[in-house]
């Protein structure tokens, strides 16, 4: 009985200190991520140039918005795809005026609503000299969290939400992939949701299609990876944006320019980011400790009692989200 105990109380440390190891190396690898790598000059080489093209989606506001900006930056030419005109030739004139490092901003307006805009925009995308950055941004979600049969307008939500959130992304990856590979370089980073690491019931057809993107984007990244192509999965928790009613900037809440800023140091180490340091902690705690310990059906039941407070404040305000 005694042998048995100490055996017992042996295992028991040893899982203890493999714990606080694997604990103390996860923190040291989001360290060098977040922080150390940019100062130490680490990362993927960004080639932005004359005739060397970023191309943004849903990007008039938001996180499209501060990629493409960011993009400017650095030096590339960009197209902004977004559905807005007017919007569109603001963002251009902002762009131009602000990034002197930016050689050329074109613009496109489709909506991704849409399955017969790709013609359209493979003919643009075919004029570009090369395209080494790909940012499907673009994303549609609920006006507010609903039960899946009261959807108002189901049919139309259903086909629309799709096409934005899932063929948009797959389409213009297969537009774009083959050319990085025949030059063995890209930069493909796809915009996820926080939704995706469990089913965020009330937003199901939304957290459905974000899983789908995730689950891409890693998939694709192993298989082009050793030919010399990134595509990354960003998976943010909320950021301050127009799809989100624009909330307060807070520890937790970023802007959409501090955001991007924090994402970009990632790309390159990590395949599926969830680009912020709080972020990364929030997600830690429910993915190691909640769902390790406790099970993954807890989060989405802590999810569910959130969205059925968020829905009973939207239908009694009346609130348009």
């Amino acid at each position: 009985m005694d042998a048995l105990l100490s055996s017992l109380t042996l295992f028991i440390i040893v899982m203890n200190i493999l714990v606080i190891l694997w604990i103390i190396i996860k923190f040291s690898l989001i360290l060098w991520t977040y922080y150390l790598s940019y100062y130490f000059k680490s990362g993927p080489e960004w080639c932005g140039g004359p005739n060397v093209w970023a191309v943004v989606t849903g990007a008039t506001d938001g996180i499209g918005l501060a990629y493409a900006k960011a993009m400017a930056e650095k030096g590339y030419c960009v197209l902004l795809i977004s559905r807005n005109p007017e919007k569109l030739n603001k963002v251009k004139k902002d762009i131009e005026n602000q990034y002197k490092s930016c050689p050329e901003v074109r613009t496109l307006a489709v909506d991704f609503s849409k399955s017969n805009i790709y013609v359209t925009i493979e003919e643009v995308l075919k004029n570009l000299p090369e395209i080494h950055v790909l940012i499907n941004n673009v994303g549609m979600t609920y006006r507010y969290p609903e039960y899946f049969t009261r959807i108002e307008d189901s049919k139309n939500f259903i086909t629309s939400i799709i096409n934005v959130n899932i063929n948009s992304c797959t389409r213009l990856i297969h537009m774009v992939l083959p050319q990085m590979e025949e030059r063995k370089r890209g930069i493909i980073l796809n915009v996820s949701s926080y939704s995706a690491c469990f089913p965020t019931p009330l937003l199901a057809i939304y957290s459905a299609t974000k899983i789908y993107v995730d689950y891409l984007s890693r998939a694709l990244n192993q298989e082009y990876a050793e030919k010399g192509i990134i595509i990354q999965s960003v998976v943010p928790y909320y950021v301050s944006t127009p799809m989100i009613r624009s909330p307060k900037t807070s520890f937790l809440i970023p802007s959409a320019d501090k955001f991007v800023e924090s994402a970009l140091k990632t790309v390159g180490f990590e395949s599926r980011t969830f680009g912020y340091f709080p972020h990364t902690l929030l997600a830690f705690m429910q993915n190691f400790f909640i769902k390790f310990f406790i099970g993954n059906d807890m989060n989405m039941k802590f999810a569910f009692r959130k969205m059925k407070r968020f829905r009973k404040r939207c239908l009694i305000n009346k609130i348009n989200v």
